[in-house]
């Protein structure tokens, strides 16, 4: 029992490989049986081959970490003649600031696209959408021409005291800004109630957009408390406006799938729960956006 035991603790290349396959081919059996109207009978077994993907994709995970321990150390010793490959590896604030910029563009496409199909409808669903990117892309917009600022005033010679405070002057205005945020979403929230109107992902999408949800709230949340500690306000309030995104997608996902798998058509309860987990969402929000502006006063008084 020994050896079987040690095979799995440090599996070879081979066998991840081969894991690596069985996962790819339990997520396509998985998604066939849940999405194909003339499987639906066997719906337990698209079930199995999901377990069996979640197990394989897991355990590949931990095989590859244990094949290649010194992966990080590799990549770090590539980068050290590469003075941008070798701050986005070693700069965690740098890094975060850099994926900031990904989210700013991906927000503004939503924004542009949202609001044009809102101008082309009349609909105030889409324009609700559109108000709440735009303030997303206010909120990461912010930091990120503040950081442009930032660097040129601290080449110039600013003091790091007067560099902090101004941080914390930044980290407080965008506390105030998410405040705002409950107010775009309570719109298409009450859209959600009244209309039915929902985000919408069909087919295989939805079980991919899932995996993306959760994943997003379960980095967004590990890196909120990773950084609540971290002297560098800006990074913090960038992982605060994640977090705040994070919980709007979780409740997208619940609203995507009641439109996808509801066959029963009851659009009263699916109303109330909508109007329940976006209740939630705004008050976590804005209780995200009080906090900041309460840790911005406290520091700024010290």
């Amino acid at each position: 029992m020994k050896k079987p035991l040690e095979f799995l603790k440090k599996p070879p290349l081979w066998f991840l490989l081969l894991i690596t396959v069985i996962g790819i081919g339990a997520t396509v059996g998985g998604t066939l049986f849940m999405t194909q109207e003339n499987l639906s009978a066997y719906v337990m077994v698209g079930y199995a081959f999901l377990g069996v993907m979640c197990v394989s994709v897991g355990y590949c995970v931990y095989g590859f970490i244990k094949r290649f321990p010194d992966w990080n150390e590799r990549v770090l010793k590539w980068s050290e003649n590469k003075p941008f490959w070798n701050r986005l590896f070693r700069e965690y604030g740098f890094r975060a600031i850099l994926f900031s910029i990904g989210s700013f563009a991906i927000n503004l496409a939503f924004a542009v696209y949202n609001g044009s199909v809102a101008i082309a409808i009349r609909s105030i669903w889409f324009g609700a959408l559109a108000a709440y990117y735009v303030l997303l892309i206010v909120l990461r917009g912010i930091i990120l021409v503040y950081h442009v600022f930032r660097r040129k005033a601290v080449k110039a010679g600013q003091t790091e005291e007067m560099t902090e405070r101004k941080d914390t002057r930044i980290y407080s205005v965008c506390g105030v800004v998410l405040l705002l945020l409950p107010i775009a979403l309570s719109f298409a929230i009450l859209q959600m109630v009244r209309t039915n109107d929902s985000f919408v992902h069909t087919g295989i999408t939805i079980y991919a957009y899932a995996i993306y949800a959760f994943y997003k709230i379960i980095v967004s949340i590990y890196n909120f408390v990773k950084t609540r500690r971290s002297r560098e306000m800006t990074v913090r309030a960038a992982k605060n406006i994640n977090l705040a995104d994070a919980f709007v997608s979780i409740l997208a996902l619940q609203t995507a799938m009641f439109r996808e798998f509801d066959t029963a058509g009851d659009f009263v309860n699916i109303a109330r729960m909508n109007a329940l987990t976006g209740a939630i969402v705004c008050a976590l929000t804005a209780a995200l956006g009080i906090f900041m502006i309460v840790i911005a006063a406290q520091k700024t008084r010290r």
